[in-house]
């Protein structure tokens, strides 16, 4: 989808901004973002924040002066209406975002600023506009970036002669730090044509409208969901409500009052999310989710058992199971690759799962059926490069991705070619057209000749009492150790760890006919996770072979 070319307020037409320009300044609805400190939301039109982008453009294409070189923008700290105009801003100067993540906990917070200040500078940031403890920590680097807090950068700038940098064809929009969490993270470059296609496309497939919808989410901007979603916002011109990630963190449960409150039509959160509020659920006495038509999943793997524990919690405070919409996508693409129409509900792909292997006994399992691709992606499945597990009636491979929300490359690597096809990692196959993701080829657990898909065995470790679901990881121990076998790594809350090594073990060999040679269990927040919660399996897998984990 190629975005018409308009006239935006400052009477020059400008294609690479034309689609959100439009949206914010006919549309009659609102930005609202959630300050932490006070509770409080700050409001301001979508034409205001618009007018707030012009000047914040104004002010960087003034600061590059005769320079040839557009230096793109770095974004940091929780998100704030000025944050958030300055993507706008950014685009409306002809440069890309890249917006990257505070220190995880228990960091070292000069080491995360050091750091950070180097990936901005080596990505060809050069100014970086943020408020708050992150960008504070950043100020104290020594080197050339320009660091402004973004409430003031700009204001009262002189926009009556301003004139949009219209960027090259090839130029990006978004450079998206990718998850890293079976490698080393990369950052994709991801067009304006990409961008605007992604967020077209998800608005059009979930019939989004700004006369009726009312979007909400905690999502981090820095992650390709949290962007796309307010993205999608700013694009169809609906009310939109932001909280930042480090709110919902601390109370996750304030997630159903902010709904309740916002009278949310369109939500998104990973699975862990929604699992929180399906085991934990019984213990909340009101909430109003009668509004929600679309509740997106994905990010990462989804649990058919724990999102079914969701809408039986939910269903209390009145949501519709038929708004439940688990979906499929990657930074690669912009973020989603497929989705569900809307009122599809959550579907699941009950089979008959045989590892591959002499004696291994089939299992019953249900995968969650992710919806068809967008319009302009394609998905096939290929031959996997590894021995994979035998579904019944299915043909399980590599998932292969192309199409028009698709990266333009790894910065610092070869770009792909417009046809081709982009090999995501995970092992998956097709079901009436609809996607269903069962691993990753880097992940499968290869133990005494057994092919595993590792998320069924830690399904199995985290239905163990006091084991932190979202926090266990499943790895093979190599042959040439001590101890080779089926390792189980697992966070885990209580006081009796040899009963509940002993449970893990009963539990995973009920469930996947295979006994763990060790589990070792870890005090919350210790399983390495990138800085959207993913989990880092490969490190973690490092260090249990050099017992830094144990």
């Amino acid at each position: 989808m190629t975005p018409t070319t308009v006239i935006d307020e400052t009477g020059t037409p400008s294609a690479f901004t034309a689609p959100f320009s439009r949206a914010m300044l006919t549309s009659d609805r609102s930005l609202s973002v959630l300050d932490s400190e006070t509770g409080a939301w700050e409001t301001r039109t979508w034409r205001d924040v618009h007018a707030r982008a012009v000047e914040i453009a104004a002010t960087l294409v003034a600061a590059r002066g005769d320079e040839a070189q557009v230096e793109h923008v770095g974004l940091i700290g929780d998100p704030t209406v000025d944050l958030i105009a300055a993507i706008q801003g950014a685009w409306l100067a002809g440069a890309a975002v890249a917006i990257l993540p505070g220190p995880i906990r228990g960091a070292d917070e000069n080491r995360w600023a050091q750091a950070t200040y180097t990936r901005f500078a080596g990505i060809g940031v050069g100014t970086v506009l943020g408020d708050g403890p992150q960008f504070d920590l950043l100020t104290a680097v020594d080197g050339d970036l320009h660091l402004a807090p973004a409430r003031e950068y700009g204001v009262g700038a002189d926009t009556a002669g301003f004139v949009p940098v219209v960027a090259g064809p090839d130029a990006p929009a978004v450079l998206q730090g990718t998850a890293g969490s079976t490698g080393d993270p990369k950052t994709a470059a991801l067009p304006e044509s990409s961008v605007h296609t992604n967020t077209g496309e998800l608005v059009a497939r979930l019939g989004m409208h700004h006369s009726r919808d009312i979007g909400f989410s905690w999502l981090p901007l820095y992650h390709d969901m949290g962007l796309t979603f307010l993205l999608a916002g700013m694009g169809a011109g609906f009310q939109t409500y932001i909280v930042p990630n480090s709110a919902f963190a601390a109370a996750p449960f304030k997630w159903l009052e902010w709904l309740s409150e916002t009278k949310a039509t369109v939500t998104a959160a990973p699975n862990f999310a929604y699992d929180i509020l399906g085991r934990y659920g019984r213990l909340l006495q009101s909430a109003d989710l009668s509004n929600l038509r679309v509740a997106i999943s994905g990010g990462e793997p989804i649990d058919p058992d724990a999102f079914d524990k969701f809408l039986a919690e939910t269903e209390r405070f009145g949501f519709d199971p038929a708004a439940a919409a688990p979906a499929y996508g990657m930074a690669e693409s912009t973020c989603a690759v497929t989705m569900p129409a809307t009122g599809e509900g959550a579907a699941y792909d009950e089979v008959t799962v045989t590892p591959p292997g002499d004696g291994s006994e089939p299992r019953r399992r249900r995968y969650a059926v992710l919806g068809k691709p967008l319009d302009g992606m394609e998905i096939r499945i290929v031959e996997p490069n590894v021995d994979v597990p035998l579904i019944d009636d299915r043909e399980v491979g590599r998932v292969e991705i192309r199409g028009t929300s698709m990266m333009s490359g790894y910065l610092g690597h070869p770009q792909l070619g417009e046809d081709e096809w982009f090999d995501t990692g995970d092992l998956g196959y097709l079901l009436d057209g609809r996607l269903v993701i069962c691993g990753r080829a880097k992940e499968i657990v290869i133990v005494a000749g057994r092919n595993l898909f590792p998320v069924e065995v830690e399904r199995a470790a985290a239905s163990v009492d006091g084991v932190k679901r979202g926090g266990v990881v499943a790895m093979a121990r190599d042959e040439d150790s001590s101890r080779p076998g089926l390792v189980v790594v697992a966070e885990y809350r209580g006081s009796d760890r040899v009963a509940t090594r002993s449970a893990v073990v009963s539990a995973v060999a009920s469930e996947c006919g295979i006994v763990p040679a060790d589990v070792i269990l870890l005090d919350p927040g210790t399983v390495p996770r990138t800085t959207s919660g993913k989990l880092r399996r490969l490190e973690t897998k490092q260090m249990v072979t050099a017992g830094i984990l144990s």
